[in-house]
């Protein structure tokens, strides 16, 4: 989904005509498989098959408590791509709160705006055990493509 970023419509940002499509998921309704929303009886679920720590993305502070009641090892705080709308709540807003609500019952990972080291030092103190970092990936797979 398109967002609505300032930059974006400053340079005039635009969608292919085309519909895009998750390429990862082609096909799956003609294997009759449906699209469904995942439901916190599905973490309890999954966490009874298998002993190994789990870990829940975008856990808000409500939700944070709700994935340690069912087992959750670990949570990404995350707004997945909330940078999209200018008014949304960052990640490292959100980890204070969190971090106070969970205490030491479970890690912190942070996703989202580390850009430079002193955003990891800003996260580590405000609670998260370590940080996510994509961009320097893609990056460097925008600099000189695959090397698979």
């Amino acid at each position: 989904m398109l967002g609505n970023r300032e930059r974006d419509r400053r340079n005039h940002l635009t969608m292919p005509p085309s519909p895009l499509t998750f390429a990862n998921f082609a096909g799956m309704e003609s294997e009759g498989h449906a699209w469904r929303t995942l439901t916190w009886d599905d973490v309890a679920w999954l966490r009874n098959l298998t002993h190994c720590p789990s870990c829940s993305k975008h856990p808000g502070p409500r939700d944070a408590l709700k994935a340690l009641e069912y087992g959750v090892n670990a949570l990404v705080i995350s707004n997945h791509g909330g940078r999209q709308l200018d008014s949304c709540v960052t990640s490292v807003e959100m980890l204070p709160e969190i971090a106070a609500a969970v205490g030491d019952r479970c890690e912190l990972y942070l996703d989202g705006g580390i850009r430079r080291g002193t955003d990891v030092l800003k996260a580590l103190a405000l609670g998260a055990r370590a940080v996510l970092v994509a961009r320097p990936a893609l990056w460097g797979l925008a600099v000189d493509g695959s090397t698979a």
